[in-house]
């Protein structure tokens, strides 16, 4: 994918925005798996909700800005009600930003709902979503980092595809929104790869070809979850995961906890992104993150490589959870098997 350059970022996205509202995607000439929701892509004049499922913001210009990078995108705004407000670190009780999103979810005005940043506090609402009804009213929801626990909980229980995404907080640069508009407004069978001199070097730790359908993101966030039934049976699935300011030994801590429940067996291949400010306290008493990785992955015989631009990074993938793609551990690429969105 080519980068577009900043200054002729808005106006491209406004024209792609038009062309994308005459798009006609025939999803009968996929193989869609039987229990796969695709909700419909996003066009220019649609309604964004923003919702705070977690923490609270740090200030109001936060949601300034967010506001006008979705209008500079062509789109309508909706702030839920609980987006400026703070409950501690979350942004009001469970109760609260549970019925925040739920409100969302069955508004018709509401097209695609994103959310305002991450932080924790996501799983504390999982009891209060209603997975029936986010099934009968599919639209696109996106976010990462705490929403993690949302975006697979949504599509393992109803088979909705939704996004890994930039949060309100994110960098919303050209080559972020150049990807959201290749898979979200366009329907491309997206193929995600570094771009060379600029983005992460991929290290390959097993070599290999895998498909399946793409589930993960935040490792510390997917590890809190083990043991209920808000994840995915993981057999035949391909895990991405990332994280941000966890020391190695935390990270090893992570990883072997996912190997001792089995789903490290059970995968059929690993994307590992980015892992941001993951550096150890005393180096000297240490190992680094890729040797962490390396105990882990270089006997795993399934593809796993380690560079993609997925988490908390400034050029950043947006992957659909759920969505059936291969990866490619020699080349470090993602690549959809059909459209994310109908």
């Amino acid at each position: 994918m080519n980068k577009i350059s900043r200054r002729s970022f808005v106006p491209l996205l406004g024209t792609a925005l038009v062309g994308a509202s005459c798009l006609s995607l025939d999803n009968k000439t996929f193989d869609f798996p039987k229990d796969l929701i695709l909700p419909k892509r996003l066009k220019r004049g649609d309604t964004i909700g923003v919702c705070a499922p977690a923490g609270c913001i740090k200030d109001a210009s936060e949601i300034e800005g967010f506001i006008l990078i979705l209008k500079s995108l062509g789109f309508k705004v909706k702030i839920g009600n609980n987006v400026p407000n703070q409950y501690g670190y979350f942004s009001a009780d469970d109760q609260s930003r549970a019925k925040e999103f739920m409100d969302f979810v069955i508004d018709p005005d509401v097209h695609g709902i994103f959310t305002i940043r991450g932080g924790w506090g996501c799983a504390r609402i999982l009891d209060y979503l209603d997975f029936e009804t986010i099934k009968s009213n599919p639209k696109v929801i996106m976010g990462f980092s705490d929403f993690t626990t949302i975006l697979n909980a949504i599509s393992a229980k109803t088979g909705l595809v939704t996004f890994h995404g930039p949060s309100g907080n994110s960098t919303w640069n050209d080559y972020t929104v150049g990807y959201i508009k290749e898979l979200i407004y366009n329907g491309e069978k997206v193929k995600y790869a570094n771009l060379s001199g600029t983005d992460a070097p991929i290290v390959t730790f097993s070599s290999g070809k895998a498909t399946g359908q793409l589930y993960g993101g935040n490792l510390s966030v997917l590890c809190n979850l083990i043991g209920s039934n808000y994840l995915p049976d993981w057999k035949k699935k391909i895990l991405v995961l990332e994280d941000v300011k966890e020391e190695p030994y935390r990270i090893d801590r992570m990883l072997t906890q996912l190997a001792l429940s089995g789903i490290l067996n059970e995968v059929k291949g690993i994307v590992l992104g980015n892992f941001r400010k993951c550096f150890a306290e005393e180096p000297d008493r240490s190992f680094t993150l890729e040797e962490v990785f390396h105990h882990h992955f270089a006997t795993l015989e399934i593809p796993v490589y380690y560079g993609a631009q997925i988490g908390h990074t400034k050029n950043k993938f947006t992957v659909p959870i759920g969505m059936d793609v291969e990866i490619d551990a020699d080349q470090g690429t993602i690549t959809l098997l059909h459209p994310a969105v109908s």
